[in-house]
């Protein structure tokens, strides 16, 4: 595969599109065998492939549908208390049950900054992180196995070090941390290295690969075009459905 153009500050945009995502896959599954948080002890070259839904459903809908054509599946973790997204909108929910009938794993994204808690409160971490996975359980009627914590610098997530969470797998555990080497896509850039590089080379035993579905768009874009492609598009559904039900309605649309 030709070496993607790099822009002038280095950040590999052209990465981030559906194709290069399709390529990057290949190369994975070539080298690695695909597990869940549920098999992390399993032996073996093996891969931890999770999306932290931060941003968009809909993308990560594209990305499931990716992966299913590859032949690979991922672990989906999803943020009730998003700001881009509502889990109880009839399309988002339709998106995720999309997400599980291609064959991959949803997961609990825990925001501990919704509550104003940090790590030391542990009691209270249980009590929230309890009540947001049965949530989703019953919502999805799916197993929920594991969990990522949102934003972990806040509040000192990044050291709770325990592998289980009321039996959810901890992504951010020390076991994970000290036996998976990590690759992660936060902000839209490559924050250690270089995915491409890391699979093309599979020198790594077990690897944990963190994307944010938001970032992985058609064509190559900046960061903030990305978030802005985000919003914008979630404003212009909501526009259409106002005018489509005041249309179906037969009431005045006065603009």
């Amino acid at each position: 595969m030709p070496k993607p153009d790099i822009d002038n500050q280095g950040y590999n945009l052209d990465d981030f599109t559906e194709r290069h995502y399709n390529e990057l896959l290949l190369i994975a599954k070539k080298n690695y065998s695909f597990i869940s948080y549920r098999n992390y002890k399993q032996s073996g070259k093996v891969i931890l492939w999770r999306h932290d839904l931060d941003l968009s459903v809909h993308r990560a809908y594209q990305l499931s549908v990716i992966e299913k054509q590859v032949g690979v599946n991922a672990t989906y973790f999803l943020d009730i208390h998003s700001k881009y997204y509502n889990i109880f909108e009839k399309e988002v929910y339709d998106l995720v049950r999309g997400i599980l009938l291609n064959g991959h794993e949803v997961g609990l994204h825990f925001d501990p900054s919704f509550y104003s808690i940090t790590a030391e409160n542990v009691e209270l971490l249980q009590s929230y992180v309890n009540r947001e996975s049965r949530l989703l359980e019953s919502f999805f009627g799916t197993k929920i196995n594991a969990l990522s914590f949102h934003n972990p610098e806040i509040g000192g997530f990044t050291e709770f070090s325990a592998l289980h969470l009321n039996n959810l797998v901890n992504a951010y555990s020390s076991y994970l941390q000290h036996n998976y080497s990590y690759v992660s896509d936060s902000n839209g850039y490559w924050r250690f290295r270089r995915l491409y590089d890391v699979l093309e080379e599979g020198k790594e035993e077990r690897l944990q690969v963190l994307t944010h579905p938001g970032w992985w768009t058609p064509e190559p874009m900046k960061p903030r075009e990305r978030i802005q492609r985000c919003i914008d598009g979630r404003a212009k559904k909501t526009a259409v459905y106002y005018d489509s039900f005041i249309d179906k309605s037969g009431r005045l649309n006065i603009r």
